[in-house]
């Protein structure tokens, strides 16, 4: 399993939209990783990764936001959306876990 996702210390001009995106995917696995501990749910990397990705995706969709071409306000939106979904589907259980990962992926989106 992932360890808790801490933004990565990278120089600004590496802070792209399409970084910033991909990090999210690495932010979701580690987050639903320890979820899937709290729920005693075991999951493969693999699994993982692949459900993320869909997930992550079909966010962006919703949200009306590419996923392949980001902008900041797109990633804004659907963090938003996922920060959402996440404490609906976990409750008071996974809210340190959501506001970690939130607050991280902030760290980056402010960047852009």
């Amino acid at each position: 399993m992932p360890n808790t996702y801490a933004a990565p210390e990278v120089p600004d001009s590496k802070v792209t939209p399409t970084f910033v995106r991909d990090e999210l995917l690495k932010c979701f696995e580690s987050a639903n990783g320890e979820f899937a501990r709290i729920l005693h749910q075991p999951v493969t990397d693999e699994q993982l990764k692949q459900q993320v990705k869909s997930f992550v995706e079909g966010v962006f969709s919703q949200c009306g936001v590419s996923y392949v071409a980001p902008t900041k306000e797109g990633i804004v939106t659907a963090i938003s959306e996922c920060k959402r979904n996440a404490e609906q589907m976990m409750g008071s259980k996974g809210a340190e876990i959501i506001e970690h990962h939130y607050e991280e992926m902030m760290k980056l989106v402010n960047r852009l």
